[in-house]
């Protein structure tokens, strides 16, 4: 394994911080209920950014997709629901056995791995990456975005979300999301791992992305519910086109 090798994406301290998950990953009215609401967002964005009609029942059939940092599936399921050949991966042993076993009870044909994207490999080459609440838990994010592109093919996508590195990031991913609405559980995040956008861009476009489209987010955990925001000063997605 190279998880220990000085480049590696795996960080044990974050890694550990999800062992306790194992019932918290399909409780929608948990800790975790803002993950399961956030795909009424990332699901038309995605199908958007592959210019896919969100009113066909399969929109997404035959494309090859890699979730990476899948957790318990929250986003493979709806993604294999939509017609596509869904592959999972996580570090974490214990998301990748509650992701198959609730695949299985759903009658979902999932490829999920215990693993790292390093790690990784794959005959076939994947139409679509998603990374989604990913990037603010792992180290080497240069190594983590070099380490996608030979499973692309070209003009595929990268698709992501993460958390903006600025003061109000702190002030609400951290202090009123964990400490005081307890909207995810204490300590999950850590605001020195969090990613300011122009850095992630740089990395996309060393590494022969382009395209780019970086779209802030917000959470209203009043009404429980997730918009398309106008700052990219806390939450965002992103996507980018790989062009070799």
């Amino acid at each position: 394994m190279k998880n220990k090798q000085k480049n590696s994406t795996f960080d044990l301290k974050e890694n550990e911080k999800f062992d306790n998950f194992a019932q918290k990953w399909w409780n929608l009215k948990g800790e975790l209920m803002a993950l399961h609401l956030f795909n009424e967002l990332r699901i038309p964005y995605i199908l958007n950014s592959l210019n896919k009609d969100m009113s066909t029942p399969k929109p997404l059939k035959n494309l090859n997709i890699l979730d990476i940092g899948c957790g318990g599936g929250i986003l493979c399921e709806p993604l294999k629901r939509l017609g596509a050949k869904v592959t999972g991966i996580d570090t974490n042993k214990f998301a990748i056995e509650v992701a198959k076993n609730h695949a299985r009870q759903n009658h979902l044909s999932i490829d999920y791995y215990n693993i790292s994207i390093e790690d990784f490999s794959s005959k076939k080459k994947f139409d679509l990456v998603t990374c989604m609440e990913v990037l603010e838990h792992i180290k080497n994010i240069d190594t983590f975005i070099k380490s996608i592109t030979p499973i692309l093919k070209k003009n595929s996508l990268l698709i992501g979300s993460t958390i903006n590195k600025t003061f109000r990031s702190y002030l609400k991913a951290i202090i009123i999301a964990e400490e005081i609405l307890t909207l995810l559980p204490p300590n999950t995040h850590d605001w020195s791992k969090f990613i300011n956008t122009n850095r992630l861009k740089k990395i996309l476009f060393i590494n022969n992305f382009n395209d780019l489209n970086f779209n802030g987010v917000a959470f209203n955990p009043f009404v429980k519910d997730w918009k398309f925001a106008d700052s990219k000063n806390t939450n965002y997605l992103f996507s980018a086109k790989y062009k070799l």
